[in-house]
């Protein structure tokens, strides 16, 4: 009969064969300077992203201010447009109205123009008519002016006609034109005036 001797059996002094067992690894020891370097890592990165995030904010703010206003700005530009138009319309009058005073005093320095053209040139004058000026020359009387639309200036010719101080009073011109912002119309009328009466034989 063999037997098997399954036993651990002590090595003898000498021998050579690798003792069988488990190796057991030794446990890994953190140093404190690898755990310090990586909290101040974390830290870093935290105010990084603190920062970045104050900054985001602060530029929505600046946006936010600049867009409120921009609207305050076009509101505020919404409200002074029909002023500012106002204000121009009045310009213009004031400077056909400077033109109208201008064409009367020099209507009343000239001798040759009796006071009564004078007279029913401004008083047959319409609502939103002005004058520019008046040129006398060959018996008959040009009238250059402005008004809003033709209607006007056909009221004043008409005005003039039935004053009996002309033969006939006619639209020669009459042409759109823009000043600034306004259209108006601006017109010349011809009015020829009677001929002066011929003078009688003297008396002996």
């Amino acid at each position: 009969m063999i037997r098997v001797n399954l036993l651990k059996t002590d090595i003898k002094a000498g021998d050579k064969r690798p003792a069988v067992g488990v190796s057991v690894a030794a446990p890994v020891e953190i140093k404190p300077e690898k755990a310090k370097k990586s909290n101040a890592v974390n830290l870093i990165i935290f105010l990084v992203i603190a920062v970045l995030g104050a900054l985001a904010f602060l530029q929505k703010q600046s946006i936010d201010t600049e867009r409120a206003l921009l609207s305050e700005a076009q509101d505020q530009q919404r409200v002074l447009t029909p002023v500012l138009q106002k204000l121009e319309l009045v310009e213009q009058q004031k400077f056909f109205l400077e033109n109208k005073i201008r064409l009367i005093e020099e209507l009343r320095g000239r001798q040759a123009v009796p006071l009564r053209l004078l007279d029913v040139l401004s008083r047959n004058l319409p609502e939103w008519v002005w004058l520019l000026e008046a040129t006398y020359k060959a018996q008959a009387l040009d009238i250059k002016g402005r008004a809003l639309s033709n209607i006007q200036i056909s009221e004043y010719s008409k005005a003039l006609q039935k004053s009996g101080l002309f033969n006939d009073v006619t639209i020669s011109s009459s042409n759109q034109i823009t000043v600034g912002k306004n259209v108006f119309q601006e017109f010349i009328l011809r009015a020829p005036l009677p001929a002066p009466a011929a003078k009688g034989p003297v008396a002996k």
